[in-house]
């Protein structure tokens, strides 16, 4: 039995269907389907009931999910803690992340933090908005970017970037003749959608957005993440709303359009644990940094319809 037999089962056991737990492994369906019957073959039990319709966990399967779950999250608590252990005297940041900040927040302050703390070593965590929530709560990392709301009783959150969702269209489809698309005019079109399960938030707000101006898909094709949404639009099966940071990996056969009245918005919150008497210098430096570039204004393709909010003033410690 390896570590991967257990990141798959889990990751089967929490979808509850073969083809999601292959999208969020990143790894092809058959593949799944063979490593799931070697771990029960090595246990000697059936840990999951299958049909054509559904996936079930057996009794067993239920049991074994719990503990499988404790040995990933020591086996992760013991990969930082001898990071650590191998760094010495010097001082690790370890920082969650959602795409947004990759491309909008990290490029503008990372390198003259490195600059000004060399002895620090910077580890950036590409993580759900909800794995970096329970990651925060239990102290394993720094600094986290992610979407709300927060609700960790030992996490401080403030907004640092406000962006509207965009709509992202197949090269020559007939709405990229729109400089304004109108939302009625996405009615009936097949659409692709970021699953919940990756960001509860943005999710939400593009619900009751389509729900208020009663706009119904042909069909929605769910994706695992928002460059997997990307890239099916580029295939042409649809399009996609996003914020605008997404137009910084969105291929030439890809365009995107606002909507009349600027559309929905997405907030992406900084996180940090609550109690900050024990946060190190650096730390505390960085998080200044991020603050100052939300004073001011965003940079690149989308900065003329998007912006830094200020951040002292939205501030919650839930």
């Amino acid at each position: 039995m390896e570590l991967r037999h257990l990141r798959y089962f889990v990751a089967v056991a929490e979808e509850l269907n073969f083809t999601r737990a292959a999208e969020r492994l990143y790894t092809s369906q058959p593949s799944l389907s063979e490593q799931i019957r070697n771990l029960e073959e090595d246990i000697g039990y059936p840990l999951l009931n299958r049909t054509r319709r559904k996936v079930e966990l057996t009794e067993a399967g239920a049991v074994f999910l719990d503990d499988a779950r404790e040995i990933l999250q020591k086996v992760e608590e013991a990969v930082i803690r001898a990071g650590k252990a191998a760094s010495q005297a010097r001082e690790v940041l370890t920082i969650g992340f959602v795409p947004a900040a990759e491309v909008r927040i990290f490029p503008a302050v990372l390198p003259a933090f490195r600059a000004a703390f060399p002895q620090v070593d910077v580890v950036l965590r590409s993580l759900t908005s909800n794995e970096q929530e329970g990651a925060m709560a239990r102290g394993e990392l720094d600094l986290a970017f992610m979407r709300g709301p927060v609700r960790a009783t030992n996490v401080c959150s403030e907004v640092v970037l406000d962006e509207p969702l965009r709509v992202y269209l197949p090269k020559g489809h007939r709405l990229e003749a729109y400089s304004l698309i109108p939302p009625a005019r996405l009615n009936r079109l097949p659409m692709i959608a970021v699953d919940r399960s990756y960001g509860r938030s943005m999710h939400d707000v593009l619900a009751r957005y389509l729900a208020h101006h009663k706009v119904v898909p042909e069909h929605t094709y769910n994706s695992a993440n928002p460059l997997m949404s990307i890239n099916l639009v580029a295939a042409g099966l649809g399009y996609t709303l996003l914020p605008t940071y997404a137009e910084y990996f969105m291929p030439k056969n890809v365009v995107s359009r606002p909507l009349i009245g600027g559309g929905p918005r997405c907030e992406l919150l900084m996180a940090y644990p609550r109690e900050t008497g024990s946060m190190s210098e650096a730390a505390a430096s960085l998080i200044e940094r991020i603050r100052e570039l939300a004073r001011w204004h965003g940079s690149g393709p989308s900065a003329a319809s998007s912006h830094l909010k200020q951040a002292p003033s939205k501030i919650a410690c839930m």
